[in-house]
């Protein structure tokens, strides 16, 4: 650390605290001056839309900060160079999420069918079957809407400061739920999924923070595979946004939506207690770096 009087642990907890503050005071503005946000989100380009994205952006946005601030000048390099720069491991370790959301939202769709929801749309397949060039836009807006504007921060520096070898599990159920409540804004916009679920049953509001928590397990393991390229990370996220509850296979049923999460939560952890018994895990978590006094 650049500064030794500020010990990783402390400068975890500023970025967790500075993160959530900015980004719920953006995004609760639009709703306190009453804005209209009946279509708000990343893509409406209303004016509340402005606010929408800038509170979205903070999580990318505070960790670039705080590696420059935090960071000593190598360390800054490493952190760019394992949001930008892939190894074969960062490859492996995309198509590794590719394949868990996709059988996640196989499986999603099945028990939705056996409990009488419709077929999925797909619609996004079709537009890009129709017009290839579409997968350029939905590459864009996948990794827009979550990636970039925050992966930086969650898993390019905080996970980075809080996670060692010896806690990953610990260290990733924190984060996720720090994840799951740093979306809070969003159960009070009308053109989100979690507007939806709060509106339905509270009982989804409390499946979607435990999402975030499995889901988070999955990201860690995927960093470990890795060699902890946040690269591969953009993908995951992407993959779970425009597939598992995306324009990829929308418009989906009702019952898809309900159990989604449930399903999620499950695979996530199965995925989870077999990958960390792999010989692929087990080396790179060798690479892992150690917890550090402080």
């Amino acid at each position: 650390m650049k500064k030794e009087n500020v010990s990783k642990r402390k400068a975890a907890v500023l970025f967790v605290c500075l993160t959530l503050l900015l980004t719920w005071v953006f995004q609760f503005l639009p709703l306190i001056l009453k804005l209209n946000v009946e279509e708000t989100s990343i893509s409406s380009f209303d004016f509340a839309s402005v606010f929408f994205i800038i509170g979205g952006m903070m999580p990318s946005l505070i960790g670039v900060i705080f590696a420059f601030v935090f960071f000593k000048k190598e360390n800054v390099k490493d952190f760019f160079a394992r949001c930008f720069i892939p190894t074969k491991k960062s490859f492996l370790a995309i198509l590794i999420g590719l394949a868990v959301v996709c059988f996640e939202t196989f499986v999603a769709q099945m028990i939705a069918k056996a409990l009488g929801g419709s077929a999925l749309g797909f619609e996004g397949l079709k537009m890009i079957l129709h017009n290839p060039l579409m997968f350029f836009y939905f590459l864009f807006w996948g990794l827009m809407s979550g990636p970039l504007s925050e992966e930086f921060g969650w898993r390019g520096f905080l996970t980075d400061v809080a996670i060692n070898k010896k806690n990953i599990f610990k260290g990733s159920l924190i984060i996720g739920v720090i994840w799951g409540l740093w979306h809070l804004p969003l159960f009070f916009y009308p053109a989100q999924i979690q507007y939806e679920w709060a509106h339905t049953n509270f009982m989804l509001v409390i499946c979607f923070v435990l999402m975030c928590m499995s889901n988070s397990l999955v990201y860690s393991a995927v960093y470990v595979i890795s060699q902890r390229r946040v690269f591969s990370i953009f993908f995951l996220h992407m993959f779970e946004n425009i597939i598992l509850t995306g324009a990829m296979i929308y418009p989906f049923s009702d019952v898809y939506k309900t159990v989604v999460n449930p399903v999620s939560i499950i695979l996530d952890v199965v995925f989870f207690l077999i990958i960390t018994r792999t010989k692929l895990y087990k080396d790179s978590l060798e690479k892992m770096p150690e917890a550090e006094s402080e």
